[in-house]
């Protein structure tokens, strides 16, 4: 009820109050550390299945993306996942994507995976720090977080207007003062 007052006062006042401002520095510390804790589960689980797997946290909402090669795979990293202390929520982004490359397609997909960063990273739209782009066979999967979802739709038609982009998988999360 008290956060719901100073909300409501930052809104009459023109200004935003301290829970809506930026995350601290102890804030960002605690989603590293629970983001590395995550990472260990899923390494001693299954390494193998884990190496194409990333992991984001954002005030405790864990966000799994990348590729998975099945759903039996996706859905087991989303119950890893979970089972670790103080994970509230999982968003499991998991795209399920089989599909052997090789080492030209791999090299053609990390120079795509550049060209989709920098092209984010020019933009003013997007804060290209909180996007992840994993890329396969020419299709990216945009992940990670924005704090609005026209910050969303902004990544995504740039990913889609980047040259060699076959298909843009969008898999961000909006969350209020990412």
């Amino acid at each position: 009820m008290r956060t719901l007052q100073l909300f409501l006062l930052g809104l009459l006042l023109g200004t935003t109050p301290p829970a809506a401002a930026q995350r601290t520095a102890g804030e960002k510390l605690d989603d590293g550390t629970l983001t590395a804790r995550v990472n260990i589960a899923l390494l001693e689980q299954s390494a193998k299945d884990a190496t194409s797997i990333s992991v984001t946290t954002e005030g405790g909402l864990v966000q799994l993306s990348g590729w998975a090669k099945d759903e039996a795979t996706r859905e087991r990293a989303g119950r890893v996942a979970r089972g670790v202390d103080s994970v509230k929520e999982v968003s499991n982004r998991l795209v399920v994507f089989d599909e052997k490359r090789s080492a030209g397609r791999t090299l053609d997909d990390s120079i795509l995976s550049s060209r989709v960063k920098k092209a984010l990273s020019d933009s003013d739209a997007v804060k290209a720090s909180r996007v992840k782009v994993h890329v396969r066979a020419g299709v990216v999967a945009l992940a990670g977080f924005a704090a609005s979802y026209a910050e969303r739709d902004a990544a995504v038609e740039i990913a889609t207007r980047t040259e060699g982009v076959d298909r843009v998988i969008n898999v961000i999360d909006v969350v209020a003062g990412a």
